[in-house]
């Protein structure tokens, strides 16, 4: 199962080609912590596998969108 972050916009229209990072709290006191970039699909979605339940902040296109809980077969809608 994947954490799904998916993206749209103030339409509720999919953001399709949006970069998305995620900032593991847990991870950055031990200097790094940031998943590599991902891009949204036709569906404004984008899928990040593998990583312990812990607070994320996530970025879009390089704004940052709050924190939430990273647990994989969750999701999270961030509107742009």
């Amino acid at each position: 199962m994947s954490f799904i972050v998916h993206v749209v916009n103030d339409d509720q229209d999919p953001v399709e080609g949006a970069r998305v990072v995620l900032s593991f709290k847990g991870l950055a006191i031990i200097g790094g912590g940031m998943t590599d970039p991902e891009y949204t699909d036709s569906d404004g979605h984008v899928y990040f596998d593998g990583h312990d339940r812990d607070e994320v902040e996530i970025f879009v296109d390089g704004q940052s969108y709050r924190w939430y809980i990273y647990e994989e077969g969750e999701s999270v809608t961030i509107t742009v």
